[in-house]
Order: C-alpha cells, then structure tokens, then sequence
C-alpha cells in the first residue's frame, strides 16, 4: 500500500511527539486517559499501526506541551 506525502510527515510527527513524551517522563497511562486517550490506542499510535484521528492528535498534542495559537478575525457586526 501506498504511503502518500502527509502521512509520512504524520508519522514523523507523531515519533517527535513520543520522544518529547518519554523525554517528560510520561510513561504512564493516567496522562493519557486524562487526555481522553487510551493506552491501547496510543501504542498503537506509536508503532505506526494507524494514525490519530484529530482528537487524538490534539490529546498527544496536550500530552506532549505542543500548543497551537490559531488566528483571529475581526468581523463587523453588520450585514454585507
């Protein structure tokens, strides 16, 4: 099976996610289930059997100290 392009760069994310989790000394599951992640789900999230859905991600995200500043826009009030 084909590998495309993002899901390399997934993968290389999510193994930089790993090393700054176990760099944090997180090897517990109670990091994950507080997350909303299960410990299953996440080892195999780590071996490379699947890729996170975007909960997941964000849960690894929470988990690992990556934070996202996501843009605002201003809008006026009135109809155009």
């Amino acid at each position: 099976m084909e590998t495309t392009v993002y899901e390399d760069q997934a993968k290389a994310l999510i193994a930089e996610m790993k090393q700054l989790i176990e760099a944090k000394g997180i090897n517990n599951g109670n990091a994950l289930e507080e997350a909303g992640l299960s410990r299953e789900i996440a080892d195999r999230i780590f071996k490379g059997e699947q890729l996170p859905s975007l909960s997941e991600f964000l849960a690894l995200c929470q988990i690992s100290g990556i934070s996202f500043q996501l843009p605002t826009v201003e809008t006026p009030n009135t109809p155009m």
